[in-house]
């Protein structure tokens, strides 16, 4: 790794650094992430670290689920007759 790659990694930290300690002052609240709940999710989870962990992961799940989308798979092989096609 050369210079210029360790500067942009360290800048890359810095700035993950302050995007967390911003989302600090923010408070989570669960039941408006998880609607379909029907429990009292701010009670049940009262710590803010576990609240942040899962509002990411609640992020990382639409992000996931957008991605797939976007590649559109489909369970059945396609038989457009493309390259990998035997005659």
């Amino acid at each position: 790794m050369d210079r210029k790659d360790r500067m942009d990694d360290d800048r890359n930290d810095d700035s993950q650094t302050i995007d967390e300690s911003a989302s600090d002052d923010v408070p989570v609240d669960l039941n408006v992430l998880f609607t379909e709940e029907e429990r009292d999710l701010n009670r049940l989870f009262t710590d803010s670290r576990i609240r942040r962990f899962l509002k990411d992961v609640r992020k990382n799940q639409r992000d996931v689920e957008r991605f797939l989308k976007r590649l559109e798979i489909d369970d059945t092989p396609d038989n457009s007759g493309g390259p990998h096609e035997v005659s």
